[in-house]
C-alpha cells in the first residue's frame, strides 16, 4: 500500500500541485513544502522553510542557494556534491511547472557553479536534452563537451540532436568520437547501427 506522503509526493512530481504544500507543511516535511512554495511564487515562505532544517539536511542548504540564484542575491556558495545531486532534478521540476523565469535566472549562474562542479555544464545540458530543449541543450552540452571531452556521454547526447535534425554527417561523427573513448557505450553503438541499417534500405 503506497503512503499518503508518497502519493503526495508523486503528485507533486508529477505536475500535481494542489494541496501538496499544506499537506507536506502539516507533516513536518519542511524541504518538499519548500519547494511546494517556489512553484507557487512564495519566495520568502520557501526561504523560512529550509531556514528550519538546514543544520541538517544538506538539501535545505541547496535550496537557500537556488533561492539566492532565483532572486539574484548570491550570498553563499554550493558544494560539489549539492550540484551534482541535486541541479538536474530541481531544473527538471521547474520545467514540469513552465517556471521558465526561474530557470533563465538560474542558468545565469552557470559560470559559477562550474567553479565548484565542472560537469554543472553537463547536466543543465542533459535536462534541457531530456525536456526536448533543444537550442539550449545543445548550447550547454558543447560547453560541457570544451571541459570534458573524454566524456563518452556528450558526444552520445550531441549526436542523439543531430539524428533528430537530420544532420547525419555530424551524428556519425560524434558518434565514432563516442565509441574512440569508451568502445562499448551501447546507445552509441545502437544508434549507428539504426543509421547503418536506414543507408543501405
Amino acid at each position: 500500500m503506497v503512503s499518503k506522503y508518497a502519493q503526495i509526493k508523486n503528485d507533486f512530481l508529477s505536475g500535481k500541485i494542489k494541496g501538496c504544500r499544506a499537506y507536506f507543511e502539516d507533516n513536518g516535511y519542511f524541504i518538499e513544502a519548500a519547494y511546494s512554495c517556489i512553484i507557487l511564487d512564495k519566495l520568502d515562505k520557501a526561504e523560512e522553510l529550509f531556514l528550519k532544517t538546514k543544520d541538517i539536511d544538506i538539501r535545505a542548504n541547496w535550496g537557500l542557494f537556488l533561492l539566492q540564484m532565483i532572486k539574484g542575491d548570491i550570498k553563499s556558495f554550493p558544494t560539489y556534491f549539492q550540484i551534482r545531486n541535486f541541479l538536474e532534478l530541481d531544473l527538471n521540476i521547474l520545467i514540469l511547472y513552465c517556471k521558465g523565469n526561474y530557470i533563465e535566472k538560474i542558468i545565469k549562474y552557470a559560470d559559477f557553479m562550474a567553479y565548484y562542479n565542472p560537469e554543472c555544464y553537463k547536466f543543465i545540458g542533459r535536462v534541457f536534452w531530456a525536456n526536448n530543449l533543444i537550442s539550449a541543450a545543445k548550447f550547454f552540452l558543447r560547453r560541457a563537451k570544451d571541459k570534458f571531452y573524454q566524456d563518452p556521454e556528450l558526444h552520445y547526447l550531441l549526436a542523439y540532436i543531430f539524428y533528430n535534425e537530420k544532420d547525419i554527417e555530424h551524428c556519425k561523427k560524434a558518434l565514432n568520437t563516442c565509441l574512440e573513448i569508451l568502445p562499448e557505450y551501447n546507445p552509441a553503438k545502437k544508434l549507428l547501427q539504426q543509421i547503418t541499417n536506414q543507408q543501405t534500405t
